[in-house]
């Protein structure tokens, strides 16, 4: 069998041949890239320079599109990457108002000296650009927990509960704003407290991005006793009895209960209570008086009284002359 002979190539010309196509294609794609086209671009927009009084409302326009013409490499790149055009708010925004407006013809400049000054843009999506805004106030208004205090057995606080500071600047929206007339602070739970407490809290914000307070937080604060009880018996005197009327109480003295802080347990007496019935007010059909204070100490708590209502007997009534 006779062998096949060895084909040799020469790769001299398969080189030669590879570079002539090379720069043919090349050639082609220099020609065909650097002609002019007009096609459809889609950009982005982007809101810049916001004037501090305002707040850019929501819904406006974040996209537009353009009729441009340039050369292929142009268009390529615009391809790969979409163009953003960037609006400066307040190049155009006058104090107050709520809308500001671009013109096409203004829109259509500034496209071009943001992309390039050479581009022909022409034929835009929007015959002018509205951009609404939401003017800003800012008005005081009060706070209030929403925090739960709890105290170990045996603790009372000695005051009401103080927040300070007692109110905050709230800012956004006049729209908002005015519906709103108090903040509540975050809802936390403090348990077991057996001293004088004092804690910061968040103040909590409604769920809209356009809302901020400041401050952002508050100190909550109360002075905290440990207290014991204590019982005084007390006589009952009677008010607004009539000239010449004798009348017997039955009982004529009763048992005051209350919880007082036990440092000042050995403190508080009788003579810091008076309790009285008003003959005036007395219930004619079921003859009896209600006993009421008009004196106790400020700092006890729980006050009872074991005999709220007293009966009496009326003894003597001189007649009128």
């Amino acid at each position: 069998m006779t062998p096949k002979p060895n084909r040799k190539y020469n790769t001299g010309k398969i080189k030669k041949f590879l570079v002539f196509l090379f720069l043919a294609i090349l050639f082609w794609v220099l020609t065909k890239f650097s002609r002019e086209y007009t096609a459809t671009v889609d950009a982005s927009i982007v809101y810049k320079s916001i004037p501090n009084e305002t707040l850019l409302a929501e819904n406006n326009p974040e996209e537009l599109s353009f009729d441009l013409t340039t050369n292929g490499f142009e268009f390529f790149y615009y391809k790969i990457k979409q163009p953003v055009i960037t609006i400066n708010i307040s190049d155009y925004y006058t104090k107050g108002n709520k809308t500001i407006a671009i013109t096409d013809i203004q829109l259509t400049s500034l496209i071009s000296n943001q992309l390039d000054k050479n581009l022909s843009v022409k034929n835009l999506s929007l015959n002018d650009l509205k951009v609404h805004l939401e003017l800003l106030v800012s008005k005081k208004i009060p706070v209030f927990s929403k925090a739960k205090l709890s105290y170990k057995k045996g603790y009372m606080s000695l005051d009401t509960l103080k927040i300070k500071p007692d109110s905050v600047q709230l800012s956004g929206p006049s729209e908002i704003i005015k519906k709103i007339d108090s903040i509540p602070t975050k809802s936390k739970n403090f348990n077991d407290i057996d001293e004088d407490f004092q804690e910061t809290i968040e103040v909590a914000l409604p769920d809209i991005p356009s809302l901020s307070v400041s401050p952002k937080e508050a100190e909550l604060s109360i002075k905290v006793q440990e207290f014991t009880q204590k019982q005084i018996t007390l006589p009952i005197e009677v008010i607004n009895l009539p000239q010449g009327t004798i009348i017997k109480l039955i009982p004529e003295v009763t048992i005051i209960s209350f919880n007082v802080p036990v440092k000042d347990f050995n403190k508080i007496s009788k003579n810091d209570f008076r309790l009285f019935c008003d003959f005036s007010n007395k219930n004619e059909k079921e003859n009896f008086m209600l006993t009421q204070f008009s004196k106790k100490p400020i700092d006890i708590r729980d006050v009872e009284i074991k005999d709220e209502k007293i009966d009496f007997l009326i003894f003597k009534q001189d007649s009128e002359e």
